[in-house]
């Protein structure tokens, strides 16, 4: 499958123009799997293992699953509804209507600032029950408790921040927990919320958070604000699509041409018998992206950063699916010691 991938997006280059970039590129391994890669864009310059690196190749014998071969079907009969960013933006607008209520309210009494950490510390707390950080489900239980005693909202979610803060046992939602760095949480004040003001964070904390996108919390963030603070604090949005296709001109484009020429070099090398030199240079290549650092001068909520390490990502993942095709071990040597990371990513605004 090394040349599958490059020749399928040379059929899409030879497309006339007015039929415009597939959504999609399907790649056959006859008799044993396929293998999907998706580019939203309309631009072409981004196909992407779909939906990830791990669920990306579907095996025949997957194809026994019904669900397996209901998405699959939709490729071909509603292709963007697929789409991530669809669904995070369907999310936001539902999840921002029940924050904005708290939001309202908070703000009569507090300063905007200390409600919007407040709500991000929520968002996040969301975000990490359903993606497994912390126990399943373990806010959602812990709001449904605080309904009936509202009163213990405020030290409940105090105790339960503190100690992701410093990665301990939590009373409230008696599990030990993980340590959470950033400082996010290093000072967690929590307002106290009436009936109603628990009733909203639990109905935001309903949703399937594990398909929102966390590119999207900066837009929770100012959609919960009140207009006025909104621009006091300087919170401000980028839809995805348009933050993506910035991010894949200016850094994933150029990455991508350079992995095509690493990708035609290793498959001279390995079909002219050296598949040492076709491994060194896939390493090589893996070892520069580790390497690659990416600043953003106005970053703002952070959404530019997270797609660019998101992208970054994904662009690893078939390095490293080559890599495996040519006897690699992600365990062993430098595939296993580095990779692309928060680490080289930075950000600086003025607020």
């Amino acid at each position: 499958m090394l040349n599958a991938k490059r020749q399928a997006e040379q059929y899409c280059r030879a497309l006339p123009a007015s039929h415009g970039w597939p959504p999609f590129i399907i790649l056959c391994d006859v008799g044993h799997c396929f293998e999907f890669y998706a580019d939203f864009s309309g631009q072409g310059k981004n196909y992407a293992q779909f939906p990830d690196r791990h669920r990306f190749r579907v095996y025949l014998e997957d194809l026994r699953d019904p669900a397996s071969r209901a998405w699959i079907a939709r490729i071909w009969s509603d292709p963007f509804s697929l789409d991530p960013a669809r669904q995070a933006a369907l999310a936001t607008r539902q999840i921002a209507q029940r924050l904005a209520l708290v939001s309202k309210a908070l703000e009569r009494r507090h300063d905007p600032e200390d409600v919007a950490l407040f709500l991000m510390r929520c968002v996040f707390t969301m975000f990490a029950e359903d993606v497994r950080l912390i126990p399943a489900d373990s806010f959602k239980r812990l709001l449904r408790e605080c309904l009936e005693a509202p009163k213990s909202f405020k030290p409940l979610v105090e105790d339960l921040w503190r100690a992701m803060d410093l990665g301990r046992y939590s009373s409230a939602v008696r599990a030990e927990l993980k340590r959470f760095n950033g400082r996010m949480f290093a000072e967690p004040q929590v307002f106290a919320l009436g009936r109603d003001g628990i009733a909203e964070l639990l109905a935001a904390a309903e949703h399937d958070w594990s398909l929102v996108d966390p590119a999207i919390f900066g837009t929770l963030l100012e959609q919960a604000l009140e207009p006025a603070e909104r621009a006091r604090l300087g919170a401000h949005y980028t839809p995805r699509a348009y933050v993506e296709r910035l991010v894949v001109e200016t850094l994933i484009a150029p990455l991508r041409d350079d992995w095509r020429n690493v990708l035609t070099a290793a498959q001279q090398a390995r079909d002219g018998g050296s598949l040492k030199t076709a491994l060194a240079l896939v390493d090589d290549f893996h070892s520069r992206i580790s390497k690659t650092r990416v600043l953003d001068p106005a970053c703002g909520t952070g959404n530019f950063l997270h797609v660019a390490q998101d992208l970054m990502k994904r662009l690893e993942g078939e390095v490293l699916e080559v890599a495996a095709e040519l006897g690699a071990t992600e365990q062993l040597g430098g595939f296993g010691a580095r990779g692309v990371g928060p680490w080289q990513f930075f950000g600086i605004d003025a607020n």
